[in-house]
């Protein structure tokens, strides 16, 4: 028993031994380890080097706006005939160009003319009995003059010659109105112009007042525009402006600024009259450049300097003054942006200097190189 006891007993002590020679060594490297950090020099770390910007705090900013209208024609009217009737002639065809005083039609009168004939006659039988009321009246007031006819007898006659007067006034003003009917069922042309539509073939039955030509004027084209009421002072009148329509650009002038609001958008029309009507036509998409106002007090940024923040604002990193600085983050707000700058607010001063790019792979406390030249600030 006593010879078996005493390997076990070593064996324990040998395994104790061991752990404490173990743990003494790790303890020894770990002091090791932490003294070298300790003694290791900021100098001896390498500060990153970053591209840079200077803030520079303004009151206030402008944005671009566009506001979009459509070219149209000055003049353009649809023309149709005053009365019912049958088209007979059509002397122009769409995409011609016509002159005020143009005939453009012509309705079928075989029906007017006869009327006319009628009015005609009847007017020459008004005529008769208008000389005969006179005969008669000339004759009954000599014989009354001479106390062979009553005075009474010379007032029935002159009441029958102002009924004869008055059926010649009657068939003239018939007549006349027929004439002017007549004259209506010529279609002229109100202005120089374009048929830009024909609705109808010859041998149509129109109906009053229904379109036969549509007509667009020939001056320069304008564009309407409705512009929102905080940008429509700086669009004076005669003010020269640049519209676009589609890849080019067309030079106008401010012609009209009508002095009513739309009671639905709440915008003001605007009329620019181009310079040249080449490449453009009534129908063609418009766009108005302008800007808006910003009261807000900030300073414009490039969009690489910012990063991510907390509850949806943004971080700027800002330099100390330095040679080798350590970045400060601070917080702003983003009031606009065009997608390569913004204009944001927050606590940065006018002076500081930003990192301008990079940021992403940055942290607060970080050591930086400013280089010999800061880059120029956004905006």
């Amino acid at each position: 028993m006593t010879a078996a006891t005493t390997p076990s007993k070593s064996g324990k002590l040998s395994l104790i031994i061991a752990i404490a020679v173990f743990t003494a060594a790790l303890v020894i490297l770990l002091m090791t380890a932490g003294l070298g950090n300790a003694t290791q020099t900021p100098e001896a770390r390498v500060p990153v080097a970053v591209s840079t910007g200077t803030v520079k705090i303004q009151s206030g900013f402008e944005t671009p706006i566009n506001v979009f209208g459509l070219i149209e024609s000055p003049r353009a009217t649809s023309l149709s005939f005053d009365m019912a009737g049958q088209v007979n002639t059509l002397l122009v065809e769409e995409g011609d160009v016509v002159s005020k005083g143009d005939v453009l039609a012509r309705q079928d009168i075989q029906r007017l003319n006869a009327r006319k004939r009628e009015l005609q006659a009847s007017l020459e039988r008004a005529n008769a009995d208008l000389e005969l009321a006179r005969v008669n009246s000339e004759r009954t007031t000599s014989l009354v003059e001479k106390k062979l006819e009553s005075a009474q007898r010379l007032d029935e006659v002159k009441a029958s010659l102002n009924v004869a007067k008055a059926q010649v006034s009657e068939m003239q003003a018939a007549l006349e109105s027929l004439n002017v009917e007549i004259e209506k069922t010529t279609l002229i042309s109100p202005f120089d112009g374009v048929v830009n539509r024909r609705f109808f073939d010859e041998g149509s039955v129109v109906s009053a007042g229904t379109p036969v030509f549509g007509i667009t004027g020939i001056e320069n084209y304008q564009a309407r525009f409705a512009v929102p009421a905080d940008v429509v002072d700086q669009f004076d009148l005669n003010e020269p402006v640049l519209v676009s329509v589609g890849d080019i650009d067309v030079a106008g002038t401010v012609t009209q600024r009508l002095p009513v609001r739309n009671v639905q958008t709440r915008t003001i029309d605007i009329l620019v009259t181009l310079n040249s009507n080449e490449r453009v036509r009534p129908g063609d998409m418009a766009i108005l450049s302008g800007f808006r106002s910003h009261s807000e007090t900030g300073s414009w940024l490039p969009v690489n300097a910012l990063s991510n923040g907390l509850r949806g604002l943004w971080r700027v990193f800002v330099l100390s003054n330095e040679q080798n600085a350590t970045l400060e983050a601070r917080v702003v707000e983003v009031v606009y942006t065009d997608g390569n700058n913004a204009f944001v607010r927050g606590a940065l001063k006018d002076g500081e200097v930003y990192v301008s790019e990079g940021t992403h792979k940055l942290a607060p406390g970080q050591m930086v190189s400013i280089p010999s030249q800061h880059q120029a600030g956004a905006r």
